[in-house]
């Protein structure tokens, strides 16, 4: 699963290396001390089917969309929609995120209260930007709080996980007066399901298994007293 549903400007329209149009768009910056704009680029579909169509909106349009994430070399995050686009009148705030797939990293943690880790998760071909089938597509996810603790505490690389979250963008200048651009998943509280076995509770699971089985043995082994024969039942 990679889905996204946002409310997003248009901002005009560009070309990929390989010479297919895309469009534009930023999704209005919330949360956080420094919230910037998160830019997206657009690929039309087929799904979409003509409201993708080059000068349909006037630039500064709020534009409801439904598409697939596409994380890229490039620095560009695209997005390939599932169903036509929406214009609105006033824009919402809306910027939902779901994926699922497995934890494909644990980078190094430097703060108590956040659990930063990464995603693996499978996308249908797409040509405009040379994604193949056998291409994964990489998420770095971020959590707080009493989320980033039960994450934590139940995430190890390689376990299936599904999340629900918000897209945000960071951009700063490095110590090397690099510009750098990072798109980033964060995790909304409680929008993660975990699958398989937890790896840390598995030494538990053995013990209680070891508890039951010594339980039910006791039972096997008690003798019951003879039933006196004047009882009266």
């Amino acid at each position: 699963m990679n889905n996204i549903t946002i409310c997003a400007k248009y901002k005009g329209d560009a070309t990929t290396e390989r010479g297919f149009r895309t469009m534009l768009f930023e999704i209005p910056p919330t949360g956080g001390k420094k919230p910037v704009p998160v830019p997206i680029s657009l690929i039309p579909s087929f799904a979409a089917q003509d409201t993708c169509a080059a000068g349909r909106y006037a630039e500064g349009t709020h534009i409801i969309i439904n598409g697939r994430l596409y994380p890229h070399e490039d620095g560009h995050l695209y997005v390939v929609p599932t169903q036509p686009l929406e214009s609105l009148k006033m824009p919402i705030n809306l910027n939902q995120v779901s994926i699922a797939g497995a934890v494909g990293f644990i980078r190094e943690q430097t703060r108590e209260d956040a659990f930063n880790f990464g995603m693996v998760v499978n996308g249908p071909p797409q040509k405009s930007i040379g994604h193949t089938w056998q291409d994964p597509l990489l998420f770095a996810c971020e959590s707080w709080g009493d989320d980033a603790k039960r994450l934590k505490r139940f995430i190890y690389r390689g376990r299936a996980i599904s999340l629900g979250a918000r897209l945000k963008f960071e951009t700063y200048i490095d110590k090397n007066g690099d510009r750098v651009n990072r798109y980033k998943i964060s995790v909304r509280s409680m929008q993660y399901a975990f699958f398989g076995k937890n790896q840390e509770n598995a030494e538990i699971e053995e013990k209680i298994d070891k508890e039951i089985k010594e339980i039910v043995g006791k039972k096997k082994t008690i003798v019951k007293k003879p039933v006196a024969d004047d009882v009266p039942f």
